[in-house]
């Protein structure tokens, strides 16, 4: 196989060891790719030694102990593409970066996640001038961003340093450093102190995620406005503590992610500055004052998120104008008020359809990490969601409010509703019949109100629920437990004294179903006890006893004369029987 230039077999199910002679003979081999797999054992580089053809390799994802710096050995081909995701790499060696990346002159996409890999951000790596996509992300560097030697400048277009042991400050001369940067991410690490200005001079940049550090002050007026390449802004968990700032002339952000960073005062109307914005996301913040009338001008918002924060006031009619609304979540605020019947004009929860999030396939195609991500609860659970999952998801979560009121059978006729959570209000009233058609419906949560009346058995014909809870109410009558529903324990009934059935303990005295003739009897048993049926008989009765005696009258002669003969003799008899009583009869009249 010395002509072999092409092996991939990754994406299978192979395991075991990986000799290191099958490589010895492919002597013009260029790409190689075994990535997810079961592969295991060890692999030293220094079996690729000779191939001077190699330009691809990619082991990532097995359960190989990659080692590229023992046994000694030198290079003979120029790579252009190097990933090595979660592959053990060199745990014997000091889980150091691998050294002769430094002799590949060609090198332009390097990937070396989830590697454990420590000490500090080599440089020599960071101002390579050849490469462009460079991920470090899910290992255990420590230090800062170290500064370019000279005047160099990096040609990187992705830099991906999260979910690291970085600290300090951000650099203030990255702007300068790295010109090139579409894509930068450094969350999930201890950096501090404010944002550089710098950043926003970044003007190519199309991503960046500064989320889930110690930072600081005030968003940098140059990163909010008049930035008009930016697509995704993610600075969620950090510590802004400022009043919630205003976004201008931001013609392509399409995501903006404001989650945890302290921000006070009112939503700023400048978000309407944001003609495409579509994921809104500013929840577990300290903002108050009334959710704005506005946001249905802003037409292609597909998701809200602003659970708990200190909203007070109603639920305003103008979000049912938003037609392309995925998901809507105002828990844990003070709202007030009744939910607004009009939920039902929102087209996307009436018919499934695909949400359409920005994302970039020349990244998705080298990893899928890069996807726009949205952390949404539902099914009772906190969960981050992207890709397939996250574009066909919708729900409504107005739990932990103070709504009153009744729910409205509207929201019946959301028939594309995957997730709706309505616990912790004051609502009243019985459970809408008209939720057995939310065919979609996954999620139902309508715990902690004051529901009454008995669970519709119709509500079975939910196929697609998995979660299921109307907890503490003042619901009665007998549990429906069919279909999905015999899969639900105690837990999503309990606190309804009423109540009973499976999976209770209390057993319900008359069965919620009875057989089709028992149905039957007492429909008859009804009917022959109301009033209507008993003059009814009356009626028929006098009509039919009047027409039997005087028919026979009006059409027989001969009848007519047996009849009178008839009475004749009897007035006969009882005058010569009875004298002395027709006698009294005659001194009265």
């Amino acid at each position: 196989m010395t002509s072999l230039f092409y092996l991939d077999l990754s994406f299978n199910h192979f395991q075991g060891n990986l000799p290191s002679f099958i490589f010895s003979n492919l002597t013009s081999l260029g790409s190689l790719s075994i990535s997810d797999n079961e592969f295991d054992g060890t692999l030293s580089f220094a079996t690729f030694a000779n191939l001077s053809n190699l330009r691809y390799i990619d082991l990532s994802n097995n359960d190989l102990m990659v080692n590229t710096e023992s046994p000694s050995w030198f290079p003979s081909f120029q790579l252009m593409f190097l990933k090595l995701r979660n592959c053990h790499l060199n745990n014997d060696q000091g889980r150091v970066v691998p050294s002769f990346i430094s002799h590949q002159t060609s090198i332009e996409v390097v990937f070396l996640d989830y590697n454990a890999l420590q000490g500090v951000l080599p440089s020599w790596l960071l101002y390579n001038t050849t490469l462009f996509l460079l991920s470090l992300r899910g290992n255990s560097f420590s230090g800062g961003i170290p500064l370019s030697s000279g005047f160099a400048t990096s040609r990187l277009l992705l830099l991906d340093i999260s979910d690291n042991r970085l600290s300090g400050q951000l650099s203030s001369t990255i702007g300068y450093s790295f010109p090139e940067l579409s894509h930068l991410n450094t969350s999930s690490n201890a950096f501090k102190g404010e944002i550089p200005y710098s950043y926003g001079n970044l003007t190519k940049l199309l991503v960046l995620d500064l989320s889930n550090n110690f930072l600081q002050g005030k968003i940098p007026i140059n990163l909010r406005q008049n930035h008009t390449s930016l697509e995704q802004l993610i600075l969620s968990g950090n510590n802004f503590h400022e009043t919630m700032p205003s976004f201008s002339n931001m013609s392509n952000l399409a995501y903006l992610h404001l989650r945890n960073v302290g921000f006070g005062g009112s939503i700023t109307r400048s978000l309407v500055n944001l003609p495409i914005l579509e994921v809104l996301d500013i929840s577990w913040n300290n903002l108050s004052g009334s959710i704005p009338d506005w946001f249905h001008t802003m037409p292609n918002l597909a998701i809200i998120l602003l659970s708990r924060n200190q909203f007070h006031g109603t639920i305003p009619i103008s979000l049912c104008q938003i037609q392309k609304l995925h998901f809507l979540d105002l828990s844990a605020n003070s709202l007030s008020g009744v939910i607004p019947t009009c939920l039902n004009n929102i087209t996307s929860w009436k018919k499934e359809s695909a949400l359409h999030l920005p994302y970039f396939t020349w990244i998705s195609a080298s990893s899928a990490d890069y996807r726009v991500k949205v952390p949404l609860t539902t099914k009772g659970n906190s969960l981050v969601y992207e890709g397939t999952p996250l574009y066909f998801m919708t729900g409504l979560d107005l739990s932990m409010n103070q709504l009153t009121g009744e729910i409205p059978s509207q929201l019946g006729e959301l028939g594309a509703l995957h997730s709706l959570n309505l616990s912790f209000n004051i609502l009243t009233g019985h459970i809408p019949k008209s939720f057995s058609i939310m065919e979609k419906l996954e999620s139902l949560d309508l715990s902690h109100n004051n529901l009454v009346g008995s669970i519709p058995p119709e509500i079975v014909q939910l196929d697609s629920i998995s979660t299921f809870n109307v907890s503490f109410n003042n619901l009665s009558g007998s549990i429906p437990f069919e279909t999905n529903f015999r899969t639900f324990d105690e837990s999503s009934y309990r606190g309804n004294k009423g109540l009973c059935g499976l999976p209770l303990d209390t057993a319900c005295t008359s069965p919620n179903k009875k057989p089709p003739q028992q149905d039957e009897e007492e429909e008859r048993a009804g009917i022959a006890e109301s009033d209507f049926f008993f003059f009814s008989c009356i009626a028929v009765s006098y009509v039919v006893g009047f027409w039997v005696v005087i028919l026979p009258l009006v059409v027989s002669k001969n009848w007519r004369r047996k009849h009178y003969a008839a009475v004749d003799s009897c007035i006969y008899i009882c005058c010569n029987k009875f004298p002395g009583f027709l006698t009294r009869i005659k001194d009265c009249c």
